[in-house]
Protein backbone atom coordinates (compact mmCIF):
# COMPACT_ATOMS: atom_id res chain seq x y z
CA UNK A 1 0.00 0.00 0.00
CA UNK A 2 0.33 3.35 -0.09
CA UNK A 3 3.32 4.99 2.54
CA UNK A 4 2.87 8.61 3.97
CA UNK A 5 5.31 10.33 1.90
CA UNK A 6 3.45 9.03 -0.97
CA UNK A 7 0.24 10.53 1.11
CA UNK A 8 1.90 13.63 1.77
CA UNK A 9 3.19 14.67 -1.76
CA UNK A 10 -0.23 14.44 -3.06
CA UNK A 11 -3.22 14.64 -0.74
CA UNK A 12 -1.88 16.72 2.39
CA UNK A 13 -0.21 20.04 4.05
CA UNK A 14 2.68 18.77 5.10
CA UNK A 15 2.37 19.92 8.99
CA UNK A 16 -1.12 18.14 8.70
CA UNK A 17 0.46 14.86 8.20
CA UNK A 18 3.06 15.04 10.93
CA UNK A 19 0.42 15.85 13.32
CA UNK A 20 -1.59 13.50 12.37
CA UNK A 21 1.07 10.63 11.51
CA UNK A 22 -0.65 8.16 9.37
CA UNK A 23 -3.67 10.75 8.66
CA UNK A 24 -4.22 12.24 5.12
CA UNK A 25 -6.37 15.11 4.67
CA UNK A 26 -8.26 13.95 1.25
CA UNK A 27 -11.04 15.52 -0.73
CA UNK A 28 -14.04 16.16 1.42
CA UNK A 29 -17.30 14.26 1.80
CA UNK A 30 -20.31 14.65 -0.42
CA UNK A 31 -23.31 15.90 0.68
CA UNK A 32 -27.03 15.01 -0.95
CA UNK A 33 -30.14 16.97 -0.47
CA UNK A 34 -32.97 16.53 1.91
CA UNK A 35 -33.32 17.50 5.25
CA UNK A 36 -30.11 16.86 7.69
CA UNK A 37 -29.61 13.86 8.84
CA UNK A 38 -26.98 12.17 11.24
CA UNK A 39 -22.98 12.68 10.79
CA UNK A 40 -21.14 9.87 9.91
CA UNK A 41 -17.34 10.42 10.55
CA UNK A 42 -14.10 8.61 11.51
CA UNK A 43 -12.79 7.82 15.11
CA UNK A 44 -10.43 6.05 17.05
CA UNK A 45 -12.39 5.38 20.46
CA UNK A 46 -11.37 1.31 20.96
CA UNK A 47 -8.03 1.39 19.30
CA UNK A 48 -8.72 0.68 15.83
CA UNK A 49 -10.53 3.68 13.29
CA UNK A 50 -14.20 2.80 12.67
CA UNK A 51 -17.17 4.45 11.63
CA UNK A 52 -19.56 6.43 13.54
CA UNK A 53 -22.38 8.41 13.45
CA UNK A 54 -24.19 10.96 15.19
CA UNK A 55 -27.20 13.12 15.22
CA UNK A 56 -26.56 17.15 14.35
CA UNK A 57 -26.15 18.65 17.38
CA UNK A 58 -23.06 16.09 18.44
CA UNK A 59 -25.82 13.39 20.09
CA UNK A 60 -26.74 9.70 19.93
CA UNK A 61 -23.62 8.58 18.95
CA UNK A 62 -23.59 5.27 17.35
CA UNK A 63 -20.58 2.34 15.97
CA UNK A 64 -21.45 1.66 12.87
CA UNK A 65 -18.67 -0.81 11.88
CA UNK A 66 -16.42 -3.06 13.87
CA UNK A 67 -13.13 -3.70 11.27
CA UNK A 68 -9.82 -4.94 12.02
CA UNK A 69 -7.02 -2.21 12.09
CA UNK A 70 -5.53 -1.16 9.01
CA UNK A 71 -2.69 0.60 8.51
CA UNK A 72 -3.74 2.44 5.10
CA UNK A 73 -4.56 6.01 5.73
CA UNK A 74 -7.16 5.97 3.25
CA UNK A 75 -9.03 3.07 4.81
CA UNK A 76 -12.83 4.10 6.08
CA UNK A 77 -13.87 7.51 4.54
CA UNK A 78 -17.52 7.89 4.87
CA UNK A 79 -20.10 8.93 2.40
CA UNK A 80 -23.33 8.63 3.26
CA UNK A 81 -26.25 7.53 0.57
CA UNK A 82 -28.68 10.15 -1.10
CA UNK A 83 -31.18 8.14 0.67
CA UNK A 84 -29.26 8.19 3.84
CA UNK A 85 -29.48 4.22 4.63
CA UNK A 86 -25.79 3.20 3.40
CA UNK A 87 -22.32 4.29 3.55
CA UNK A 88 -19.97 4.22 1.24
CA UNK A 89 -16.23 3.43 2.31
CA UNK A 90 -12.79 1.66 1.30
CA UNK A 91 -10.89 -0.27 3.20
CA UNK A 92 -7.83 -3.03 3.00
CA UNK A 93 -9.29 -5.69 4.89
CA UNK A 94 -8.83 -8.38 1.70
CA UNK A 95 -5.18 -6.92 1.06
CA UNK A 96 -6.22 -4.14 -1.19
CA UNK A 97 -7.97 -1.31 -0.53
CA UNK A 98 -11.56 -2.10 -2.13
CA UNK A 99 -14.85 -0.05 -2.31
CA UNK A 100 -17.18 -1.80 0.23
CA UNK A 101 -21.30 -0.50 1.34
CA UNK A 102 -22.65 -0.97 4.87
CA UNK A 103 -26.48 -0.10 6.09
CA UNK A 104 -26.43 2.62 8.26
CA UNK A 105 -27.55 0.43 10.96
CA UNK A 106 -24.08 -1.91 10.35
CA UNK A 107 -25.69 -4.87 8.80
CA UNK A 108 -25.37 -5.87 4.94
CA UNK A 109 -21.45 -4.98 4.05
CA UNK A 110 -21.34 -5.31 0.55
CA UNK A 111 -17.41 -5.24 -1.14
CA UNK A 112 -17.94 -3.21 -4.88
CA UNK A 113 -14.40 -3.36 -6.60
CA UNK A 114 -13.54 -7.15 -6.56
CA UNK A 115 -10.25 -5.83 -8.82
CA UNK A 116 -7.41 -5.82 -6.29
CA UNK A 117 -6.16 -2.34 -7.75
CA UNK A 118 -6.02 0.72 -5.10
CA UNK A 119 -9.99 2.35 -4.76
CA UNK A 120 -9.90 5.01 -2.48
CA UNK A 121 -12.04 8.47 -1.26
CA UNK A 122 -15.28 7.00 -2.59
CA UNK A 123 -18.48 9.44 -3.40
CA UNK A 124 -21.87 8.53 -4.44
CA UNK A 125 -23.92 10.28 -7.38
CA UNK A 126 -26.87 12.24 -6.59
CA UNK A 127 -28.82 9.32 -7.70
CA UNK A 128 -27.04 6.68 -6.03
CA UNK A 129 -26.67 4.60 -8.89
CA UNK A 130 -22.72 5.84 -9.85
CA UNK A 131 -19.85 6.28 -7.87
CA UNK A 132 -16.81 8.26 -8.18
CA UNK A 133 -13.33 8.12 -6.64
CA UNK A 134 -9.66 7.62 -6.76
CA UNK A 135 -7.42 5.32 -8.04
CA UNK A 136 -3.87 5.19 -8.90
CA UNK A 137 -1.82 4.34 -12.25
CA UNK A 138 2.16 2.87 -12.87
CA UNK A 139 3.55 5.77 -12.23
CA UNK A 140 2.15 6.42 -8.61
CA UNK A 141 -0.36 9.77 -9.94
CA UNK A 142 -4.00 9.82 -9.19
CA UNK A 143 -6.91 9.39 -11.47
CA UNK A 144 -10.21 10.17 -11.56
CA UNK A 145 -12.61 7.22 -11.75
CA UNK A 146 -16.46 5.89 -11.63
CA UNK A 147 -18.43 2.48 -11.61
CA UNK A 148 -21.41 1.61 -10.92
CA UNK A 149 -22.90 1.08 -8.06
CA UNK A 150 -22.33 -2.94 -8.42
CA UNK A 151 -19.16 -2.67 -9.45
CA UNK A 152 -19.20 -2.80 -13.18
CA UNK A 153 -18.32 -0.27 -16.04
CA UNK A 154 -15.12 0.96 -14.07
CA UNK A 155 -13.65 4.56 -16.53
CA UNK A 156 -11.37 6.36 -16.08
CA UNK A 157 -11.99 10.25 -16.70
CA UNK A 158 -8.51 11.89 -16.13
CA UNK A 159 -5.41 12.33 -17.22
CA UNK A 160 -2.78 9.41 -16.70
CA UNK A 161 -0.07 12.12 -16.76
CA UNK A 162 -1.30 14.67 -14.34
CA UNK A 163 -2.03 14.32 -10.44
CA UNK A 164 -6.08 14.31 -10.28
CA UNK A 165 -7.43 13.70 -6.46
CA UNK A 166 -10.80 14.61 -4.78
CA UNK A 167 -13.80 14.03 -7.04
CA UNK A 168 -17.79 15.34 -6.15
CA UNK A 169 -20.54 15.17 -8.12
CA UNK A 170 -22.25 18.26 -8.64
CA UNK A 171 -26.16 18.40 -7.69
CA UNK A 172 -27.58 17.95 -10.92
CA UNK A 173 -25.31 14.79 -11.56
CA UNK A 174 -24.13 15.89 -15.08
CA UNK A 175 -20.54 16.98 -14.02
CA UNK A 176 -17.56 16.21 -11.79
CA UNK A 177 -15.39 18.91 -9.77
CA UNK A 178 -12.11 17.89 -8.97
CA UNK A 179 -8.44 18.90 -7.40
CA UNK A 180 -5.76 18.57 -9.73
CA UNK A 181 -2.21 19.30 -10.89
CA UNK A 182 -2.75 19.94 -14.35
CA UNK A 183 -0.80 22.43 -16.06
CA UNK A 184 1.96 22.35 -13.19
CA UNK A 185 0.00 24.05 -10.84
CA UNK A 186 0.57 23.08 -7.20
CA UNK A 187 -3.48 22.26 -6.78
CA UNK A 188 -6.89 23.66 -8.85
CA UNK A 189 -10.20 23.48 -8.92
CA UNK A 190 -11.32 21.48 -12.33
CA UNK A 191 -14.70 20.89 -13.56
CA UNK A 192 -15.83 18.27 -16.51
CA UNK A 193 -18.16 16.19 -17.79
CA UNK A 194 -19.29 12.82 -16.08
CA UNK A 195 -17.69 11.81 -19.14
CA UNK A 196 -14.44 13.06 -18.45
CA UNK A 197 -14.76 15.56 -22.00
CA UNK A 198 -15.03 19.42 -21.87
CA UNK A 199 -12.90 19.46 -18.93
CA UNK A 200 -11.82 23.59 -17.39
CA UNK A 201 -9.81 24.94 -14.53
CA UNK A 202 -12.34 26.95 -12.27
CA UNK A 203 -10.04 28.64 -9.61
CA UNK A 204 -6.89 30.67 -9.82
CA UNK A 205 -3.72 29.09 -9.08
CA UNK A 206 -2.23 30.69 -6.21
CA UNK A 207 -5.22 29.70 -3.81
CA UNK A 208 -3.85 25.65 -4.42
CA UNK A 209 -7.64 24.93 -3.63
CA UNK A 210 -8.18 20.96 -2.95
CA UNK A 211 -10.74 19.37 -1.42
CA UNK A 212 -14.13 20.22 -2.98
CA UNK A 213 -17.30 19.64 -1.98
CA UNK A 214 -20.70 20.58 -3.80
CA UNK A 215 -23.63 22.03 -2.63
CA UNK A 216 -26.76 19.78 -3.31
CA UNK A 217 -29.75 22.38 -2.52
CA UNK A 218 -29.47 23.92 -6.28
CA UNK A 219 -27.56 26.76 -5.25
CA UNK A 220 -24.22 25.47 -7.21
CA UNK A 221 -22.12 26.29 -4.38
CA UNK A 222 -18.74 24.51 -3.66
CA UNK A 223 -16.94 24.80 -1.03
CA UNK A 224 -13.05 23.96 -0.75
CA UNK A 225 -9.79 24.91 1.43
CA UNK A 226 -6.50 26.69 0.26
CA UNK A 227 -3.15 25.40 0.37
CA UNK A 228 -3.35 21.65 -0.22
CA UNK A 229 0.09 20.39 -1.08
CA UNK A 230 2.08 22.75 0.74
CA UNK A 231 3.96 22.68 3.41
CA UNK A 232 2.52 25.87 5.50
CA UNK A 233 1.01 25.57 8.84
CA UNK A 234 -2.33 26.75 8.06
CA UNK A 235 -5.40 26.82 5.91
CA UNK A 236 -8.64 28.17 5.22
CA UNK A 237 -11.97 27.55 4.12
CA UNK A 238 -13.56 29.11 1.05
CA UNK A 239 -17.19 29.43 -1.09
CA UNK A 240 -17.75 29.95 -4.63
CA UNK A 241 -19.69 29.70 -7.31
CA UNK A 242 -19.90 26.49 -9.44
CA UNK A 243 -18.34 28.74 -11.94
CA UNK A 244 -15.71 29.89 -10.33
CA UNK A 245 -16.93 33.27 -9.36
CA UNK A 246 -17.16 35.11 -5.68
CA UNK A 247 -14.85 33.14 -4.12
CA UNK A 248 -15.10 34.48 -0.60
CA UNK A 249 -12.65 33.18 2.51
CA UNK A 250 -15.09 31.81 5.56
CA UNK A 251 -12.67 31.03 8.03
CA UNK A 252 -9.26 32.86 9.12
CA UNK A 253 -6.29 32.27 9.45
CA UNK A 254 -4.05 30.97 12.18
CA UNK A 255 -5.50 27.54 12.27
CA UNK A 256 -6.04 23.98 10.29
CA UNK A 257 -9.05 24.29 8.75
CA UNK A 258 -9.97 21.66 5.94
CA UNK A 259 -12.09 18.97 4.67
CA UNK A 260 -14.91 21.33 4.31
CA UNK A 261 -18.65 19.57 3.36
CA UNK A 262 -22.02 21.18 2.71
CA UNK A 263 -25.49 20.16 5.25
CA UNK A 264 -28.07 18.25 2.92
CA UNK A 265 -29.98 21.56 2.77
CA UNK A 266 -26.89 24.13 2.26
CA UNK A 267 -27.46 25.72 5.40
CA UNK A 268 -24.73 24.38 7.14
CA UNK A 269 -20.68 23.05 6.50
CA UNK A 270 -18.61 20.73 8.18
CA UNK A 271 -15.17 21.02 8.87
CA UNK A 272 -12.15 19.41 10.20
CA UNK A 273 -10.30 21.88 12.67
CA UNK A 274 -7.21 21.91 14.99
CA UNK A 275 -8.45 25.32 16.65
CA UNK A 276 -9.29 24.05 19.94
CA UNK A 277 -5.71 22.64 20.39
CA UNK A 278 -2.95 22.81 17.70
CA UNK A 279 -2.63 19.28 15.93
CA UNK A 280 -5.53 17.64 17.67
CA UNK A 281 -8.31 17.78 15.15
CA UNK A 282 -12.22 18.01 16.09
CA UNK A 283 -14.94 17.91 13.62
CA UNK A 284 -16.86 21.73 13.66
CA UNK A 285 -20.33 23.15 12.01
CA UNK A 286 -20.58 26.95 10.73
CA UNK A 287 -23.51 28.48 8.31
CA UNK A 288 -23.05 28.50 5.11
CA UNK A 289 -21.83 32.35 5.23
CA UNK A 290 -18.93 30.88 7.71
CA UNK A 291 -20.37 32.52 10.61
CA UNK A 292 -21.74 30.74 14.23
CA UNK A 293 -18.58 28.14 14.28
CA UNK A 294 -18.66 25.68 16.63
CA UNK A 295 -17.48 22.03 17.32
CA UNK A 296 -19.31 19.41 17.53
CA UNK A 297 -17.51 16.07 17.80
CA UNK A 298 -14.22 15.76 19.68
CA UNK A 299 -11.77 14.00 17.71
CA UNK A 300 -14.10 13.58 15.25
CA UNK A 301 -12.74 12.53 11.48
CA UNK A 302 -13.32 13.12 7.59
CA UNK A 303 -17.21 14.29 8.81
CA UNK A 304 -20.20 13.45 6.29
CA UNK A 305 -23.81 14.83 6.91
CA UNK A 306 -26.13 12.56 5.47
CA UNK A 307 -30.05 13.49 4.94
CA UNK A 308 -32.82 11.96 6.49
CA UNK A 309 -33.99 8.42 5.27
Amino acid sequence: MFTLNYVCRRLVNTLWILSLTLFSCVPALAAHSGKNGRIAFLQNLTGTNQIYTVNPDGTGLFRVTNFPPSDDVFALWPDVSPDGNRILFSHDMTGAMELYVINADGTGLTQITQDGLPHVVPHWSPDGTHIVFNTFNEFDLGEIATVRADGTDFRVLSSPVWDSLGAQYTGDGKHIVFSTQTGGYVATLWIMDTSGKHQRRLTAPELEAGAPDVSADGKEQVVFYNHQNTPIPTNSIFKMNLDGTGVKRLTGVGHVDALPAFSPDGTKILYMSDRQSPGSFDTYVMDDDGSHKKRIIPGGMVPNWGPQP
